[in-house]
């Protein structure tokens, strides 16, 4: 806006902040010690790209109307003083947000607190604007628009809060499961070991192998090179699920690469691989499994 400035005040975004600060705090350093270096900067670059574009919102007023910018400046929403048919200090309830929210009938700009300025714009549309000086920001518009406030009816999201509860119970029902399934993955496999087979778990991911299903079964210092996750848990040297194996094909790895051996059992065309951190007890397995097919007769 070209006008001359009337009022102008920025407000960090907390509620914005804090979080990217502590899922920044918590992911990086897990990805840092697994040594996973690519995930780690996209992560990270994702969190700084969401501080620089929203760590901050920025109010201006001048003579030709309101602007609103968050963070750089890139995004932004500009009210024309002649649209501006009302305005009036207003006070945001939680459902109501922060960040950008749309309600049906219009939008709310908002940083952090629950103070705002509500505009009634000449379309119909509200835009509802957060600030930590209402007052002050009214005072301005007054000026900028040339008369005093109005009223209108105000934004009211109740009619949303059903669906803001259910949201917030999604997300946090995700950041559990993510933070189940990260766990889970650097747990060690569970093997049940029976008369007629043995079956191999952890997490989400499970395999049971009938012994006379086995062609081969054997005890291996190493394994061929591991190549594309098709759908599993990977953490440097931690591998759950399915993967691709050089000279295998699709298989199923249960192992942590750095504590060999390995037990890879070939039943019919696919491979399974296991192992624990402590090789007596992958021998073990390999033993009894031996032990469990020679009594059944394979």
């Amino acid at each position: 806006m070209t006008g001359a400035r009337i009022y102008r005040r920025t407000q960090l975004a907390w509620p914005t902040i804090v979080p990217l600060l502590f899922v920044g705090g918590v992911i990086v350093p897990v990805f840092v010690v697994n040594a996973l270096i690519v995930p780690m900067w996209i992560v990270s670059g994702a969190l700084l790209i969401s501080l620089l574009l929203f760590s901050t919102l920025t109010v201006t007023v001048t003579s030709d109307g309101v602007e609103a910018a968050f963070g750089l400046g890139l995004i932004r929403k500009r009210l024309m003083a002649g649209d501006i048919e009302s305005f009036m200090p207003v006070r945001n309830r939680w459902v109501h947000g922060w960040g950008i929210h749309w309600f049906p009938g219009g939008v709310v700009w908002n940083a952090s607190g629950f103070s705002a300025v509500e505009f009634k714009m000449a379309s119909g549309r509200l835009v509802r604007i957060g600030t930590a000086e209402p007052d002050a920001l009214t005072r301005a518009v007054g000026e900028a628009v040339g008369r005093s406030p109005g009223s209108h009816e105000p934004l009211d999201g109740r009619g949303l809060m059903t669906r803001h509860v259910v949201g917030i119970a999604a997300g946090a029902l995700a950041l559990v499961f993510a933070g189940w399934t990260m766990y889970e993955g650097f747990q060690p496999p569970a093997v049940a070991v029976g008369d007629t087979q043995f079956t191999v778990t952890n997490g989400l991911y499970r395999n049971t192998v009938p012994y006379d299903t086995i062609r081969t079964v054997t005890i291996e210092s190493e394994l061929p090179r591991v190549g594309l996750k098709t759908n599993g848990f990977a953490a440097r040297n931690t591998l759950r699920g399915s993967f691709r194996v050089d000279k295998w094909g699709p298989s199923r790895l249960y192992v942590n690469l750095d504590t060999p051996p390995f037990v890879v059992v070939q039943a019919g065309d696919s491979h399974l691989a296991v192992n624990f951190s402590d090789p007596a007890q992958t021998r073990k397995l390999y033993a009894d499994i031996r032990t469990h097919m020679s009594r059944s007769g394979r």
